[in-house]
């Protein structure tokens, strides 16, 4: 067996109700031409799609590379479940990929993606463009920040590469040494939603740029293992948010605490009370977690990487939902970014 290039770090949980698009993730990656380990993670799945990961994986074996699969006790979520992932990597792969199990790989696109890294040492953590499962509306590029921490995605896709201030989790290429010299890719205490934005944060702090490439990644369904619109997925929306608050250096700290429940209702749609409530509770811990981690000496330095400083006047005054809405109007997202 040839040397590793590169190991792909795919995470699994209660996957069924779209067990064939897994299938898909899957047997997209067994295409893949360049020499690999396939290190997978199931975050304590309870439906039965850990045994049925395992069965298509069996059926598939003879591709040539070594496959390595973890059973977790208790769901760690993205970012413990990744993190297990890579620590039991092959430490001689110079780069790990981090694919979801709802993202099926375009063929050559890895190739390509690992290609342009070698010939940048400078870059240490790239993507390519991810497509909606429809293979046609882009789902985003890569991710530019504001200066009041909302997350924009790029939908235009680039015509060379471009800085941004993240990659997607989920597909994007990490250099292994960035890795090293952090320990884990990701908090262990950011659960979801607090994962990729704050790796790319350290990235540019550690002067290691992060890159969207012009070359068609995947399609992916997004959010399929987390749930859309659940209380969970609101309450770790907004912990993220109240983290990355308390745990950057973004001048505008005290002003978003302070606009956070204002905001809100508007946010949310006005009426539901209940997802409100999970909203605050999210939020209110995550800046409780935020501090604790500045007390340690954690803290993010957003002003290393690009970041959008246009409109941070509305930045203020709007709630991001809107916000995002404007700005998608307002502008085509390009290489002026």
């Amino acid at each position: 067996m040839s040397q590793v290039v590169i190991s792909i770090v795919w995470l699994n949980y209660n996957s069924m109700k779209f067990i064939n698009v897994v299938k898909d993730s899957l047997k997209s990656i067994y295409k893949i031409s360049i020499p690999l380990e396939l290190v997978v993670v199931d975050n304590a799945s309870t439906d039965g799609s850990f045994e049925k990961v395992s069965s298509y994986l069996y059926r598939l074996k003879g591709r040539g590379f070594r496959v390595k699969t973890i059973r977790l006790s208790r769901n760690l979520g993205y970012t413990g479940g990744n993190n297990i992932g890579y620590l039991n990597s092959d430490p001689n792969a110079k780069y790990i990929a981090f694919i979801n199990n709802d993202l099926i790989v375009h063929e050559g696109s890895l190739e390509y993606i690992i290609s342009y890294l070698d010939m940048h040492k400078d870059v240490g953590i790239a993507q390519g463009i991810i497509y909606g499962i429809n293979n046609k509306d882009v789902d985003n590029a890569g991710f530019m920040c504001t200066e009041t921490l909302l997350n924009v995605p790029i939908k235009t896709p680039p015509k060379k590469p471009l800085y941004i201030t993240y990659a997607s989790g989920g597909y994007m290429v990490v250099r292994r040494e960035l890795i090293s010299s952090l320990g884990v890719p990701f908090d262990w205490d950011g659960f979801i939603y607090f994962d990729d934005m704050p790796l790319g944060f350290k990235a540019w702090s550690m002067k290691s740029r992060v890159v969207s490439l012009p070359v068609e990644a995947g399609k992916h369904v997004g959010g399929a293992s987390g749930g859309v619109a659940s209380e969970k997925t609101v309450y770790y929306i907004y912990r993220g948010f109240g983290i990355l608050t308390e745990a950057s250096n973004t001048r505008f700290r005290k002003q978003l605490k302070s606009l956070f429940i204002k905001n809100l209702p508007i946010e949310n749609g006005l009426k539901n009370t209940r997802l409100l409530n999970v909203a605050m509770r999210g939020f209110i811990d995550g800046l409780r977690i935020g501090v604790e981690k500045r007390k340690q000496g954690y803290l993010l330095d957003i002003y290393s990487a690009p970041l959008i400083t246009r409109y941070n006047l509305l930045g203020l005054l709007l709630p991001n939902r809107l916000l995002l809405t404007y700005l998608s109007s307002a502008f085509h997202y390009s290489q002026e970014l």
